[in-house]
């Protein structure tokens, strides 16, 4: 009896000693041939291949992320690349245009200065210089002023903005110094028209006959000497009288022996006077042209017969019309 209870307790004792069995998951796996196989596997390898799974697919999750950022990134580059490349193109058609205009430009510089030479030319053939050296002088641009040397080249940090800039700089000073120049030419111009206008040289009566010259004579109403300081042109009595020079009228209206009489300065120190007129045409005041009617023939004041007394003063004094008539 004794020695079962030992045997009992010894097997009890074993039983005690064997390993508890570990949870199991178990897998239905299809095999290829279209069978499927029951797969049971610790549940602790589940766990821990249930980790490494959430980490790879953490890590997926994080490299997906950073190339999608890598790639709206990249697309971006690509985006402003594109725009850079479709503006510099559009930039580069503009400063085309701009060179194409320069170029332009300075043609028709080129043209305004021959146009400036051939201009000055025919004032000064038309003065009656025919030295080109004299008269109206060439103050155009000199050629030899460093602004308008043309030179090439350049640095490789040049940009054809910096020489379409250059060149409408270089542009900007030659058109002043033509702007300068075609002034002095107009204003030289002018100042020759204003003296050729003011220049007693136009005939006053439409024809006739010097029936008395400048200067000392046998008086006509009385006898005796006389001094003439105009001449007397014989014309038919209403004949119209012409200013000889533009000017103003000084005097207009009776002045003695010379009976109906004008008057006009002509500027540059010069003065006619007209007298013996049967009507006047302008009064005192009035500004005349060279050719304008003021007056008609007549024999008012001391006079033997319709003609017209024509006087030219020059800076004060008496001179003889003729040659001046006769340029």
């Amino acid at each position: 009896m004794e020695e079962r209870n030992e045997t009992q307790n010894q097997q009890e004792a074993l039983a005690n000693m064997r390993p508890v069995s570990e949870p199991k998951a178990y897998f239905t796996v299809p095999l290829p041939n279209g069978d499927t196989r029951h797969v049971a596997a610790p549940a602790r390898f589940v766990w821990v291949a249930a980790a490494v799974l959430v980490l790879l697919l953490g890590g997926l999750l994080v490299n997906n992320l950073q190339l999608r950022s890598v790639t709206r990134e990249y697309r971006a580059e690509q985006q402003a690349f594109t725009e850079y490349k479709a503006h510099k193109a559009e930039q580069d058609a503009k400063l085309g245009q701009l060179l194409e205009t320069n170029e332009k430009l300075l043609r028709d510089m080129s043209e305004l200065h021959a146009l400036e030479t051939k201009l000055r030319r025919a004032v000064i053939y038309n003065d009656g210089a025919h030295d080109f050296t004299t008269g109206i002088t060439d103050t155009g641009i000199s050629r030899t002023d460093p602004n308008y040397l043309g030179q090439g080249g350049g640095t490789l940090d040049t940009t054809m903005v910096d020489v379409v800039a250059q060149q409408q700089i270089n542009m900007g000073h030659e058109m002043q110094a033509v702007r300068e120049s075609m002034t002095a030419l107009l204003d030289e111009i002018e100042t020759k028209n204003g003296h050729k206008l003011a220049i007693p040289d136009y005939w006053p009566t439409e024809g006739g006959e010097i029936s008395s010259p400048y200067g000392g004579r046998r008086g006509p109403i009385g006898g005796g000497y006389d001094f003439h300081p105009g001449i007397d042109i014989a014309v038919d009595y209403g004949t119209p009288v012409y200013a000889a020079a533009s000017g103003t009228v000084l005097q207009a209206g009776w002045n003695g022996g010379y009976g109906r009489y004008i008057k006009i300065s002509h500027g540059y120190g010069y003065e006619t006077a007209y007298g013996h007129m049967s009507g006047l045409a302008v009064s005192a005041g009035a500004t005349v042209k060279k050719g304008d009617l003021i007056g008609f023939v007549g024999s008012s004041g001391y006079s033997t017969g319709p003609h017209l007394h024509f006087e030219v003063i020059y800076e004060g004094k008496d001179s003889n019309p003729l040659p001046i008539l006769q340029r």
